[in-house]
C-alpha cells in the first residue's frame, strides 16, 4: 500500500492561478512534491545515461578487444570458449563461468572479472595485465552498478551442421552424366534435347516441331539483341535456310552474338541482378554522374565474351593494384576498364544524410548490400539472412556471414580521375617543364645566395606589429572654477574631481557642476575665463576596441596636470611661450572605456589647452598613388572572363595598348573607402585596376575589398585573392585580407569580372597585423625558436623581399599554363574510399550480436562460406599467392577464384546459377524456378542432370557464355513452336517439361526500343553517358537510372526500382499499360513517324502500307483477312475526318498506332 500523505490545514493561504482560480495550500504542496519527485526521476535518468555512456566509452571497447576472442558466442562457434564464461551479454557476465559470477553490480570485491584483470587467481587477458587506468575503469563501472545495455541470453546458439548441409543438391559437386537414351531421335538436335525429351517420354508427351523460319529469326533477334529483324534480314535468312537450315541458323546466331547490341541486351539482365543505378536512392537521391562507366563495362565484357571467372574477378577486385599514373592510352583503357568493373560493389543504395550515431549501422548495411547482392547474383543464396543469426534454413552460420563480409571491410567508393590522353599530356608537360626550369633556377639561386642575408637582417629587428584601431572620443566636460586662497594652493590642492569622476556630481554646494563642451574640438584650443586663485578641470571619455598605445600631444601655457585612467602622465609649470605639441606623450590605452582628466591653474586671465590623442590607426598606412584602369576585356560569359589570363596579369606596362584599343587611364579622383558601382562597365568582361603603394617599412596591411562580381588581387606579382562570385553591388568588407607591403615601391593589381548589369569595386587599406602564429613566433626570443618556427618566419618574410617576389612572379605566372590532364572520372570501388565515417573502426568488420553494431563481438577475419568449400581446405588456400602460405592477399583479390573453383570452392554452385540464368532468359523460366535462391527453400531443378550438364559445358568452355547461348538456342527445345497438345495440357499444364514454346512479353526497354525502331528515329549509338530525357532516341539501356526518377513508361511495364537486385521481373498486365500505349502523346508521335516511314508519299497504295507495316513490326506478311480488315479500318478513320486534306495520312497513323498496341507486337513466341 501507499503511505497516506497528510497536509496541515492551518492558515490556508490560497494561491491564484493564471486563469484566476484559487487553489488551497495543500494542492500547492502536492504540486511542489510532484516537482521534487520528477526532478529526482530526471536525475536518476541522467545518472543511468551517464553510466551507459561510460560503458560504451570505456568498457565495451576493452571487452571487444581483449575478451571476446575467448568469451563470446563467436568463441563458441569457433570452439574456442574458455572457462564456460560469456562476457558478450549482460546476462552472461552476471551468470559467470565455471568459477562463479564474473560481475556483481555494486560489489567490485565479489566480481571475479575484476580479480582476473588484477591477475589475482586468474589472469585475463593471458597475454599480459592491462594498464592500471583501464582496470580502474572496470572497478568504477562495477561500483556504479555495472550499467550494461547488451541484451541476449547467456548461452550461445547451436552450431550449424555444415556436413549435413552439404547434402543439399545445390551444394554438392557437379554430377557428370551421360545424356539419356530416347526413342524419338528424330526430334533431337543436341544433348540438351536428350535430357528434355527423356522426361517428356516418361509422361507420354510429344513436343512441338521446329517453329517457322520467320518465328525463329524474330525469336533469335529479340533474345540476343533485343530488336526485331528487318524485312530484308528475314527474307535473306529464309532464303538461306531453305538451302541449308543448319548453316543459316548457326550463322544467324554467330552474327547476332557478334553484334554490339548483344551486350546491351544481355547486359540489361545482369544490371537488374546487381541493382545498378546512377543515384544513391532514398530521400535525397544524390546523383552518381560517373556511374555509367560500369554499365558500359558490362556491355563490353559481354560483347567480348569475357570468361565468367574474369568477369567476376574484375568486378570484385579490379581496383586493386591498378595504377593511375600510366603513360600510354592502352594503359588508360586498361585502368578505366579495371576501375569501371568495380561499380558492382558500389552500385547499391546509399543514404546521403546521416547522424553520427547512424553511421556505423549504415556502414554495416552497406556491406550487407554488397554480400547480399553477391550471394544472390553469383551463388543464388540469401547470404544476407545470416546477418542477425545463423540462416534458419541454409547451412550458413552467422560466423561465416561476417567472415564473408570482412572481405569487403576496406571497400569505399570514389570518382577515380583517369587521364584519357596520357601521351599528349606528357608531351605538353615536357614543354612546360623545359620553360619552367630556368625560371625556378633563378628563383632558387636567389633563395640560396641572397635571401638568407636579407632575412637575417629583417628577423634581427622584427617584432610583432602593434595592434591598433581608431579611438572613439566623447565630448569634453568642464567643471570649475574651484576657489583657493592663492595660486599655489590652487595648484597643490587635490580638488574633488581628482578623487574620481562623476559627471552627475555637483561641488561647492551645487555651484559647480560638470558642463558638456561640444565646441571644444580635437586639436583646437579650449579657453576658460580664469581668476588666479582657482583651478579648472576638463574631462573626457575615450573608448578603444583593444589594448593599444596612443600618442598624446598637449599644448598649454598654464600650469597643467594630466591623468589617464587615474595615472598622472604630465605635470608642467606655467610657461611664457607655447609651441603646439610642446608635450608629446606615449600613453597606454586599454580596451573599453578610458578617462582623461586635465587640471589647469595659473596667473593669466584665461587658461586653456589643446590636445590630440591618436593611435597608429590614425596615421596613413603608406603613400597610395592614383588608380589606373584598363578594360573591359570581353568574354563569352562571366566564368570565362574570370578564368581567362589577360595580358595585364602577366606584365604591367601603362603605355601599352591592348586588343580593341584598350589603354590604361589614370584616375586621381577615385577615392578609397567609397563603393564605386558606376565607374566600371562591361557585361561578361574583366576590368583591371592598378596602383603603386610606397611604404616606409615592411608591414602587414589590412584590405577591405568589395566587388561586383568576381575579384582577383595580386600584390607585387603574388596572387592573394581569387574569388569567383556573383553580386549585385560592391560593398565594404565583402572580402577582408591581410597583405604584405615591402619597404619601397609596391604594386597592387585588381581584376574585377562582371557577368551582367553594372559592375564596381571597393578598396580601403588600414594598418594590419601578422597572422597569430607569426606574431607568437616573433614574440619568442630568437634562441627559443625551433626549425619549424624559423621556416615559418622565412616563408612570411618572402612577402617583404621584392627581389624574391620579382623572381617568383614569372614562376607563378608560368604555372598558370601548366597542362591539365584530360581526366575522365569513373565511379568505382576504392580501397578505403568514401563511406560512412565513424572513426578507427570504419574499415573494420566485427562479428555482431543480432546484427546490431552496438553489440560488437570479436574482429572478423576475411573468409569464405564453409558449406561451399572443400572440407579439407580453408580460405588460406585462395588468399595466398600461388596457394602457398607466403604473400597473403586480401580476400576480395582471390574471391573470384574461390567462386569459380568447381573442385574445391564454390564453382559448382556459381556455374549452376549462371547457366540457370541464361536458361531463364531464353525460356522465361529457369530449370530452377527461383534463380536467386538455390537454398533449401528455393525450388528444386526440373531437370537436375541437364542443369549440371550445362554447368559442366560452361566450365569446359573456360567459363565463356556465348557457347552456352548457342548450345541452348541450337536445341530443338528452344527452336520448337508453341502449339498445344491434349497430352501436354493433361500431363504438364505448366509446361515444366518444355513440350511447347511459351509466349513471353518483351521487357519494358525492348518494347520502347522497338517502338523507336519502327518510328525510324532510333539512335543506335553505343556507350556513353545516359540521360533522363524521355524523348531521347537512344536505346533504353542508356537511360540514366535515377532511383527516385525512373522513366514512367519503363516503370509502367515493370522495370525494377534498382533498390535491390532483381533476377525475375514481374510481368503485370494492367489497364494503365494499354491506356499508355493508346493515349501517350509520345507514342502517338512515334506512330506518326512510323506512318511517314511506311507511306512516304500519298501515291503509296494502302495495301502496300499494310504489308510494309506488318513486315516491319511483326516480321511477317499480313494475311488476306488482315489486309481487308485494316484497309476497312483506314477507310473508316479517313471518312470520320470529313474533308480534312490529311485525313488519309492521319488514318494511316491510326493504323500504325494500332499495330504498336497489338499483343503480337509486344509478345514473342
Amino acid at each position: 500500500m501507499y503511505n497516506k500523505l497528510e497536509f496541515k490545514k492551518e492558515n490556508p493561504r490560497p494561491i491564484t492561478t493564471a486563469a484566476g482560480q484559487q487553489m488551497p495550500y495543500s494542492i500547492k504542496s502536492i504540486l511542489t512534491l510532484t516537482l521534487v519527485l520528477l526532478h529526482s526521476v530526471a536525475k536518476c535518468q541522467e545518472e543511468d545515461r551517464a553510466g551507459l555512456d561510460f560503458f560504451e566509452a570505456k568498457i565495451r571497447p576493452m571487452l571487444v578487444k581483449h575478451c571476446y576472442e575467448c568469451h563470446s558466442a563467436e568463441a563458441v562457434a569457433k570452439n574456442n570458449l574458455k572457462g564456460a564464461l560469456l562476457l558478450d551479454t549482460r546476462a552472461g557476465s552476471a551468470k559467470g563461468g565455471e568459477s562463479g559470477p564474473a560481475v556483481v553490480p555494486g560489489k567490485p570485491a565479489e566480481s571475479l572479472l575484476l580479480s582476473a584483470l588484477n591477475h589475482d587467481g586468474f589472469e585475463m587477458p593471458p597475454a599480459g595485465k592491462l594498464p592500471a587506468e583501464i582496470i580502474g575503469h572496470f572497478e568504477h563501472w562495477i561500483t556504479i552498478g555495472a550499467p550494461d545495455p547488451r541484451e541476449g541470453a547467456a548461452i550461445a546458439t547451436a552450431e550449424v551442421d555444415i556436413e549435413a548441409g552439404r547434402k543439399h543438391w545445390a551444394f554438392q559437386r557437379l554430377q557428370t552424366s551421360q545424356p539419356p537414351d530416347v526413342q524419338d531421335m528424330g526430334w533431337i538436335r543436341n544433348d540438351i534435347d536428350r535430357y528434355v525429351r527423356a522426361r517428356q517420354e516418361e509422361k507420354g508427351i510429344t513436343p512441338n516441331t521446329i517453329a517457322s523460319y520467320r518465328t525463329l529469326i524474330r525469336r533469335a533477334y529479340f533474345d540476343l539483341i533485343g530488336l526485331p529483324p528487318s524485312p530484308d534480314a528475314v527474307a535473306a535468312f529464309i532464303k538461306a535456310a531453305e538451302d541449308d537450315f543448319e548453316g543459316a541458323y548457326s550463322k544467324l546466331l554467330d552474327q547476332l552474338m557478334a553484334d554490339e547490341h548483344f551486350g546491351e541486351r544481355w547486359g540489361r539482365h545482369w544490371l537488374d541482378i546487381v541493382r545498378f543505378a546512377e543515384s544513391n536512392g532514398y530521400a535525397f537521391d544524390k546523383d552518381r554522374p560517373n556511374a555509367w562507366h560500369y554499365r558500359d563495362w558490362v556491355i563490353r565484357a559481354i560483347n567480348q565474351d569475357l570468361p565468367y571467372d574474369q568477369f567476376l574477378d574484375a568486378q570484385l577486385a579490379g581496383d586493386i593494384k591498378t595504377k593511375t599514373d600510366f603513360t600510354t592510352t592502352d594503359e588508360y583503357l586498361t585502368a578505366r576498364t579495371s576501375f569501371a568493373a568495380t561499380g558492382f560493389l558500389v552500385a547499391g543504395p546509399f543514404t546521403s544524410q546521416q547522424t553520427q550515431k547512424e553511421r556505423e549501422r549504415s556502414r554495416y548495411e552497406q556491406l550487407d548490400d554488397i554480400v547480399s547482392t553477391l550471394g544472390t547474383s553469383v551463388l543464388g543464396l540469401t547470404v544476407g539472412c545470416a546477418r542477425c543469426h545463423s540462416h534458419k534454413f541454409d547451412p550458413l552460420p552467422k560466423h561465416d556471414y561476417y567472415r564473408f563480409v570482412a572481405n569487403f571491410a576496406e571497400v569505399g567508393s570514389a570518382d577515380v580521375q583517369l587521364n584519357s590522353k596520357p601521351e599528349e599530356f606528357l608531351a605538353n608537360m615536357k614543354v612546360y617543364d623545359d620553360a619552367l626550369r630556368p625560371l625556378t633556377a633563378a628563383l632558387n639561386q636567389y633563395t640560396t645566395d641572397i635571401l638568407p642575408d636579407n632575412f637575417k637582417q629583417w628577423v634581427s629587428v622584427a617584432v610583432p606589429t602593434p595592434e591598433t584601431a581608431p579611438l572613439s572620443q566623447a565630448a569634453w566636460h568642464y567643471a570649475g572654477a574651484f576657489p583657493a586662497n592663492s595660486p599655489q594652493e590652487a595648484l597643490d590642492t587635490a580638488f574633488a574631481p581628482e578623487q574620481g569622476i562623476d559627471l552627475q556630481a555637483s561641488y561647492k554646494d551645487g555651484s559647480i557642476t560638470w558642463q558638456e563642451k561640444p565646441d571644444w574640438k580635437e586639436g583646437e584650443s579650449g579657453l576658460i575665463e580664469h581668476s588666479p586663485n582657482s583651478a579648472h578641470y576638463a574631462f573626457r571619455k575615450v573608448i578603444s576596441p583593444l589594448d593599444q598605445t596612443a600618442t598624446f600631444t598637449v599644448t598649454s601655457a598654464n600650469n597643467i596636470s594630466v591623468w589617464v585612467n587615474q595615472v598622472e602622465v604630465l605635470k608642467a609649470k606655467e610657461s611664457a611661450g607655447t609651441v603646439i605639441g610642446q608635450y608629446k606623450l606615449s600613453v597606454p590605452i586599454k580596451k573599453g572605456d578610458n578617462e582623461i582628466l586635465i587640471k589647469l591653474t595659473g596667473q593669466t586671465k584665461q587658461v586653456g589647452f589643446r590636445v590630440t590623442l591618436v593611435t597608429l590607426a590614425n596615421n596613413s598606412v603608406a603613400s597610395l598613388r592614383s588608380w589606373h584602369h584598363v578594360g573591359p576585356f570581353k568574354a563569352a560569359n562571366h566564368n570565362e572572363a574570370f578564368g581567362t589570363v589577360y595580358p595585364p596579369e602577366n606584365t604591367i606596362d601603362l603605355s601599352l595598348t591592348y586588343e580593341g584599343g584598350l589603354k590604361w587611364k589614370e584616375h586621381a579622383d577615385w577615392e578609397d573607402g567609397t563603393a564605386h558601382n558606376e565607374l566600371l562597365s562591361g557585361e561578361n568582361s574583366a576590368n583591371f585596376l592598378y596602383r603603386v603603394i610606397d611604404s616606409s617599412r615592411p608591414q602587414p596591411v589590412h584590405l577591405s575589398l568589395g566587388s561586383d562580381d568576381g575579384i582577383q588581387v595580386w600584390v607585387n606579382g603574388r596572387k592573394v585573392l581569387n574569388k569567383n562570385v556573383a553580386r549585385t553591388d560592391a560593398k565594404a568588407d565583402q572580402e577582408k585580407l591581410t597583405i604584405q607591403l615591402a619597404e619601397g615601391r609596391n604594386a597592387i593589381l585588381m581584376k574585377i569580372t562582371n557577368g551582367g548589369g553594372k559592375t564596381g569595386f571597393y578598396f580601403k587599406a588600414t594598418h594590419g597585423k601578422e597572422p597569430e602564429d607569426v606574431r607568437n613566433i616573433l614574440a619568442l626570443a630568437p634562441d627559443k625558436r625551433n626549425e619549424g618556427q624559423k621556416k615559418r618566419l622565412l616563408d612570411w618574410y618572402k612577402g617583404y623581399d621584392l627581389g624574391y617576389l620579382n623572381l617568383e612572379q614569372p614562376v607563378k605566372f608560368h604555372e598558370l599554363s601548366k597542362p591539365s590532364p584530360a581526366n575522365v572520372p569513373v565511379f568505382a570501388a576504392r580501397h578505403k574510399g568514401s563511406t560512412y565515417q565513424f572513426g578507427e573502426d570504419t574499415y573494420k568488420v566485427y562479428h555482431l550480436r543480432r546484427g546490431n553494431s552496438d553489440n560488437k563481438e570479436s574482429l572478423a577475419a576475411p573468409g569464405f562460406l564453409q558449406v561451399l568449400t572443400d572440407a579439407e581446405k580453408d580460405e588460406t588456400f585462395w588468399t595466398t599467392a600461388g596457394n602457398t602460405l607466403n604473400e597473403p592477399l586480401r580476400g576480395r583479390e582471390t574471391l573470384a577464384h574461390w567462386l569459380t573453383d568447381e573442385t574445391l570452392g564454390a564453382g559448382h554452385l556459381s556455374a549452376r546459377v549462371l547457366v540457370n540464368r541464361l536458361w531463364y532468359h531464353h525460356f522465361g523460366r529457369g530449370i530452377v524456378a527461383t534463380p536467386s535462391d538455390f537454398g533449401t527453400r528455393g525450388e528444386s531443378p526440373s531437370h537436375p542432370l541437364l542443369l549440371d550438364y550445362l554447368a559442366e559445358q560452361l566450365i569446359k568452355n573456360e567459363w565463356r557464355l556465348k557457347p552456352i547461348h548457342k548450345l541452348i538456342m541450337s536445341s530443338a527445345t528452344y527452336m520448337q513452336g508453341n502449339a498445344k497438345s491434349d497430352a501436354g495440357v493433361q500431363h504438364d499444364p505448366e509446361n515444366l517439361l518444355l513440350w511447347r514454346r511459351s509466349a513471353r512479353r518483351l521487357e519494358a526497354e525492348i518494347i520502347r526500343d522497338t517502338i523507336l525502331l519502327m518510328s525510324g528515329n532510333i539512335d543506335l549509338t553505343h556507350y556513353g553517358k545516359g540521360t533522363l530525357n524521355e524523348r531521347s532516341n537512344r536505346r533504353s539501356i542508356y537511360f540514366t537510372v535515377k532511383r527516385g526518377q525512373l522513366i514512367p513508361l519503363l516503370k509502367l511495364f515493370d522495370a525494377p526500382d534498382a533498390m535491390q537486385g532483381i533476377a525475375t521481373r514481374e510481368q503485370s498486365t494492367v489497364a494503365p499499360q494499354a491506356l499508355a500505349l493508346l493515349n501517350s502523346p509520345l507514342i502517338r508521335e512515334y506512330a506518326t513517324q512510323f506512318a511517314a516511314r511506311v507511306r512516304a508519299t500519298n501515291e503509296t497504295p494502302i495495301e502496300q502500307v499494310i504489308t510494309s507495316t506488318y513486315e516491319l513490326a511483326l516480321s511477317r506478311s499480313a494475311t488476306a483477312d488482315e489486309i481487308q480488315t485494316m484497309n476497312q479500318f483506314i477507310q473508316s478513320q479517313t471518312e470520320k475526318r470529313g474533308g480534312d486534306a490529311h485525313a488519309e495520312q492521319l488514318a494511316v497513323r491510326d493504323f500504325c498506332h494500332l499495330v504498336l498496341c497489338m499483343n503480337e507486337f509486344i509478345y514473342i513466341d
